[in-house]
């Protein structure tokens, strides 16, 4: 019989992906569940998400056209 060499490192990755694993399991069937209220609840929040989102753009933009001005 073959014995790998456990280690905290393998220990901690099976952990990791374990819990990645069962949180993405998670969210399927949950998307699959909900369905209907999460297509409800984005079609009614769509111009919420826009006015969310426009202000967070225009920074990004903003930052990004003043470090390109100062690196040229």
């Amino acid at each position: 019989m073959d014995y790998q060499t456990v280690t905290v490192w393998t220990v901690m990755k099976r952990f990791i992906l374990g819990w990645m694993l069962a949180g993405m399991i998670l969210v399927i069937v949950s998307c699959v569940k909900y369905k209907e209220f999460i297509i409800t609840a984005f079609s009614n929040n769509t111009w919420a998400w826009v006015n969310a989102m426009m202000p967070v753009l225009i920074i990004v933009f903003g930052i990004w056209y003043m470090l390109k001005s100062i690196f040229r």
